[in-house]
């Protein structure tokens, strides 16, 4: 198993001990220290003890396993954030039942209630009674959850 398997592990048990699922971890490189961000959520939203249970449980590990990161490492946990665009199948299923704005190569934008998603399509209930309207996955640009201020 190399070191990215290792973290890749090491990550995966730190979310299922703290009860949330990993959307998404960047790992790059800032000066002359590594940064793992990671970015998590759950049905019911994160708090910060969430975010600090998956940072303090990740931390411990690899505590114990120096070689997963070379040389000095941040962590960053925390929520992917409302104005994050929805990129995968995962994404999508966790924001079922909000309201999303698709973004589409043909340049109209569609904001509607999600109501299915899959490799394919996505399936939007439209604002007004408009009915729903199914949109190729290969025509979405960008999709985003519609945050009501």
């Amino acid at each position: 198993m190399d070191n990215r398997e290792k973290l890749d592990a090491l990550v995966a048990e730190a979310c299922e001990f703290a009860g949330v699922s990993l959307v998404e971890m960047d790992m790059f490189r800032a000066g002359k220290r590594r940064t793992v961000r990671l970015y998590i959520d759950k049905p019911e939203g994160v708090s910060i003890d969430d975010c600090s249970k998956v940072s303090r449980h990740l931390s411990d590990a690899l505590d114990l396993d120096p070689d997963v990161i070379e040389g000095a490492y941040t962590l960053e946990v925390s929520s992917p954030g409302l104005d994050r665009p929805l990129k995968s199948v995962a994404d999508l299923l966790r924001n079922k039942g909000r309201t999303i704005r698709v973004t589409r190569s043909t340049g109209k934008p569609l904001t509607g209630k999600l109501l299915e998603a899959d490799e394919d399509n996505l399936t939007l209930a439209l604002k007004g009674n408009a009915g729903n309207i199914v949109v190729p996955r290969s025509e979405v640009l960008v999709a985003k959850v519609d945050v009501q201020i």
